[in-house]
């Protein structure tokens, strides 16, 4: 059973890592929250029934880990980082828009509910569908599409004046 885990957290490392980054949007601070994580995970593998995907369970660890660094540092919640886009060409001019728009998406997602944040990252950005959110998050399908819903929205109303057409 420790053979089992020690695979999946190996093959599963890189995505904890990369959602600890977007959480908190520092290398340093991520590698901390993923280390925290996979202590926990590591602790609790017994309460593992294997009802959710791997993934999605140590999403869940990964996201309460960082919840509570949030809550211990008194902050609401921490800047995502802005690699939001990914950069498929070496245009030098093309790739300063793609950090700049990236930057900017970093600062409305930043400013949304915790909720939101957690809901709009798990599926835009990991790929999660509704389903594993609801199981990673522990809450109703309904409740991650009206949630998904609603921070959409948000950010379209944040991102307007950035995209409005000028006459």
């Amino acid at each position: 059973k420790r053979a089992e885990f020690e695979q999946l957290v190996h093959e599963h490392l890189p995505d904890v890592l990369r959602l600890a980054r977007k959480w908190t949007g520092c290398p340093e601070i991520a590698e901390e929250v993923a280390q925290t994580s996979l202590l926990h995970a590591s602790r609790g593998w017994r309460s593992f029934r294997g009802d959710s995907q791997f993934k999605t369970w140590m999403f869940r660890v990964v996201i309460n880990v960082h919840r509570d660094r949030l809550r211990s540092t008194r902050c609401e919640h921490l800047p995502l980082p802005s690699e939001v886009i990914d950069h498929r060409h070496s245009d030098p001019c093309a790739e300063s828009v793609e950090h700049e728009l990236g930057d900017l998406i970093a600062s409305c997602i930043s400013r949304l509910p915790t909720r939101q944040q957690e809901v709009l990252v798990l599926s835009t950005y990991e790929g999660l569908n509704a389903t594993e959110i609801a199981a990673t998050l522990e809450i109703t399908k309904a409740n991650v599409h009206a949630t998904l819903h609603v921070a959409r929205e948000r950010m379209r109303e944040l991102l307007q004046p950035y995209f409005a057409e000028s006459n």
